[in-house]
């Protein structure tokens, strides 16, 4: 079993312990996600899960952060239009008033394509299939989640971004779901080698 003691920074820089119902993170069945899931009515057809390899990567990196990207998979910068950029729920408002054609900047560093190289089908190890063709799609959302982050992650999150694709009957959003909880079975000296090298304290008991 892996003991990890770390903090992470959530939506707006606060301190993800903070949230309700959030707890360190611990490993997790694909049974208990699952569960977990239908409980916070969030849907698991179609979703994703992080690779193995990528998973401590996704937790410093990713955590509660969505990512959207137009239908040529160029990320587009959509923090910079408000004062805190560091703020989750950017998002939902970005979405309302966004259109078919938005001129934001792209952030040319990452792309869809780049990103989804970490992303399995959810319960397997099979590489997850972006649509081969790209332009069914205006945008592709991808939101991370786990089942540790409390509210303002999984019930609330979700659920607003669900609500604000939607409402915009203007464009075509395709919402990814990217789990990116620890797992059992996972190789354990390999995830504690890779939380060293990101200041976090794993061992296995």
């Amino acid at each position: 079993m892996l003991l990890i003691a770390f903090m992470l920074f959530g939506s707006c820089k606060k301190l993800i312990i903070l949230y309700h119902g959030a707890h360190q993170p611990r490993q997790e069945s694909i049974a208990d996600i699952e569960n977990f899931a239908r409980k916070k009515n969030i849907p698991l057809d179609n979703s994703a899960m992080v690779l193995e390899d990528s998973i401590v990567f996704a937790l410093v990196k990713r955590n509660n952060d969505a990512f959207l990207f137009d239908k040529n998979g160029y990320l587009i910068s959509y923090n910079k239009q408000f004062s805190n950029q560091e703020c989750g729920g950017n998002i939902y408002q970005f979405i309302s008033g966004l259109d078919t054609i938005t001129y934001i900047e792209r952030d040319s560093s990452l792309k869809l394509e780049k990103e989804s190289q970490m992303w399995v089908n959810f319960g397997s190890n099979q590489p997850y299939n972006i649509d081969s063709a790209l332009t069914k799609y205006d945008y592709y959302l991808a939101y991370y989640w786990n089942t540790f982050s409390g509210n303002p992650n999984h019930r609330n999150a979700v659920r607003e971004l669900r609500s604000s694709i939607q409402n915009n009957r203007k464009i075509r959003i395709k919402l990814i779901l990217i789990n990116n909880d620890i797992r059992r079975g996972i190789d354990e000296q390999k995830f504690i080698r890779y939380a060293k090298k990101h200041g976090i304290k794993a061992e296995a008991k």
